[in-house]
């Protein structure tokens, strides 16, 4: 019987060493992980270059970066918008301008509204 005894208790110390074991290898993997997600923030921080060359930009330049001249209109008219208007509000020609900074921030809340509005489930 205090052989029984004997190995139980030699097999529960070799089986709480393996698993002391596992759970180093574990913690190493997840501080690896977690190093390399804080890298992959940083270097998308860093990578934050400006999608826009200019902070000033006319329509017909905002087309050709890729945007459609049907999307830009129906930005410039919304009620209220401050981030487009013409150059010189006098002229009936005058250029359409877009401060890109602010077109940017405004397209960011609209995909945030667009996304709340999902339904989920």
């Amino acid at each position: 019987m205090t052989e029984t005894k004997e190995n139980l208790e030699k097999r529960f110390e070799e089986f709480l060493a393996a698993d002391r074991k596992r759970d180093e290898a574990l913690e190493k993997r997840i501080a690896a992980l977690e190093v390399q997600i804080n890298q992959q923030s940083d270097k998308e921080k860093t990578e934050e270059s400006p999608k826009y060359p200019k902070r000033i930009m006319r329509l017909s330049e905002l087309v050709k970066l890729g945007y459609t001249k049907e999307y830009l209109m129906k930005q410039y008219r919304i009620r209220g918008q401050k981030f487009a208007r013409k150059q010189d509000p006098t002229r009936r020609n005058s250029p359409i301008i877009f401060d890109t900074e602010l077109f940017e921030k405004q397209q960011q809340r609209q995909q945030e509204i667009e996304n709340r509005q999902i339904r989920r489930g």
